[in-house]
């Protein structure tokens, strides 16, 4: 079991207070509204939550990758959407700031720490999916800098970033680039509908004859997919503690309900039925903590990106199931009133589904654990 630093209790208890007052009462409305939170995030970014695992050279806080998942998870129990705010934000950032050049950290960093500018990452196309090789968004090389013709779907924050950092072919391989929103020839085309996480904004974007300066590629032509492949593995731990927050937040609504519902002249939580609910979905959080955990506790110790390539595929899997599952049991619980708005179950619920395939299906990140297994 992981032994937390005071530091990171203190954060812990810090983010817990911000979703509590600045969340749990707008809760409802947000989803309803389905409108990014601008105003939240910035107050996100004064708190320095946008910057945990960012050193303090480039203006973060650098407490590592394992209170970056704390502060995610404390979010999730209340308000998923924001939290998968703070996990996009994770991996454009992680790009620039591990693999751009000098220029480029000092002069992106700062502006995405404040919460002066979003950023999103756009990988994902019609005819890929999980297969990112399979790319139709196509850099051509100019004599100063590059061409880009291609389109992205269900980008996240791609409706609202001010910066898209894009994995796009270059010749036989791919290479990273960032793209600032305006550019001539990049339009973001329809939002795209999704059953939870109502105020992110999931986009479809589109190049056309996009030119864009050879400095803006980050890291060397050609080395696209290895940054692609380590910025997934670092920030998808992410996705597995939005879930572990979702399943939390579950629990509280449904163990508070449990003890105050009366039945047969006694608190359900007295019936054994509940109780057998409530051990199952407590034993459920406990283990998916740990694993969720690991990745980001193993980077803080000094372990690679490629060394934690199991871990992270295992703890997004684990998280996104776990969110789900609790959720389920605490509509049992519940009975009538877990479908009722009121109890924010059932947006829970919906949001937990979200998670299912992003950042790769369920069984695409089996796959990578078997194949680290196996080797």
């Amino acid at each position: 079991m992981f032994e937390l630093t005071k530091e990171q209790e203190m954060l812990r208890a810090m983010v817990r207070e911000f979703a509590d007052t600045e969340l749990a009462p707008k809760a409802l409305e947000l989803d309803r509204k389905g409108d990014f939170p601008f105003e939240i995030a910035k107050k996100m970014a004064a708190l320095g939550m946008l910057g945990i695992s960012t050193s303090k050279e480039l203006g973060g806080s650098g407490m590592g990758h394992l209170a970056g998942t704390i502060a995610i998870e404390e979010l999730a129990r209340v308000y998923p959407s924001v939290a998968f705010f703070m996990e996009v934000s994770t991996g454009p950032l992680y790009a620039i700031t591990n693999f751009g050049s000098v220029e480029q950290k000092k002069k992106y960093a700062p502006l995405i720490l404040k919460g002066e500018k979003i950023m999103c990452f756009a990988a994902t196309e019609p005819s890929g999916g999980s297969e990112l090789a399979n790319l139709g968004t196509e850099a051509v090389p100019t004599g100063e800098g590059y061409i880009i013709n291609g389109r992205k779907v269900y980008i996240t924050g791609g409706g609202i970033a001010d910066y898209c950092v894009l994995l796009a072919k270059t010749g036989d391989r791919a290479s990273i680039f960032l793209i600032e929103q305006g550019t001539p020839g990049f339009t973001v085309g329809r939002r795209q509908e999704q059953i939870g996480l109502k105020s992110v904004d999931v986009s479809e974007l589109a190049f056309n004859d996009c030119k864009i300066p050879k400095e803006n590629i980050i890291g060397k032509e050609g080395a696209g997919f290895p940054i692609a492949m380590t910025t997934f593995t670092v920030a998808r731990p992410a996705i597995g503690a939005i879930g572990l927050g979702i399943a939390r937040g579950a629990f509280e609504i449904a163990l508070k309900y449990a003890k105050e519902r009366i039945l047969y002249g006694k608190p359900i939580a007295r019936l054994q039925a509940i109780q057998l609910l409530l051990a199952d979905m407590d034993t459920e959080i406990d283990a998916a903590r740990w694993l969720v955990y690991a990745p980001g506790a193993a980077l803080d110790k000094g372990a690679t990106p490629r060394d934690i390539v199991k871990q992270s595929s295992r703890a997004k899997t684990v998280g996104a199931e776990v969110g789900f599952s609790v959720t389920r049991k605490a509509i049992e619980i519940l009975g009538g009133n877990g479908v009722s708005p009121e109890y924010h179950l059932g947006r829970l619920l919906n949001d937990a589904v979200e998670l299912i395939p992003a950042t790769g299906t369920q069984q695409i990140m089996k796959i990578i654990q078997a194949g680290e297994i196996l080797k």
